[in-house]
């Protein structure tokens, strides 16, 4: 039997380096908008680009995966500051620059489909 046990309100998570981000629940519709924006961000570098290195590819692949859905999820946040130690206020071009560092972007996509993860792993995926 299917447990269904999915957060339906938006959840905190902790990250790297004293960073919180508040975020949705990553649903079917959330998760579809990262795609769709990651594969148009990854096609229109190939076209620029032809003979992109397959590995360079892939990790661009990813990087384009979790920064949008960075931006479709997160709605809050906690401990991003400027030069100045001021606190950043949210936008989609910050939450994309706070996921080009490699161990808050790991983290975030390891915490924020853990759910599903999680339901898929106990046999109910």
């Amino acid at each position: 039997m299917l447990t269904l046990d999915l957060p339906i309100t938006p959840y905190w998570l902790n990250l790297p380096r004293g960073v919180r981000v508040e975020i949705k629940p990553v649903t079917t519709a959330v998760m579809a908008a990262a795609q769709a924006a990651a594969a148009r961000n990854l096609g229109a570098l190939r076209a620029i680009e032809p003979d992109l290195d397959p590995d360079m590819s892939r990790g661009l692949a990813f990087a384009f995966l979790v920064k949008a859905l960075a931006r479709h999820a997160v709605t809050a946040w906690e401990g991003v500051g400027d030069t100045a130690g001021k606190p950043l206020p949210l936008s989609p071009d910050a939450v994309e620059r706070l996921m080009d560092m490699d161990d808050i972007a790991a983290a975030f996509w390891d915490r924020a489909t853990a759910p599903v993860a999680t339901v898929a792993a106990e046999g109910n995926g």
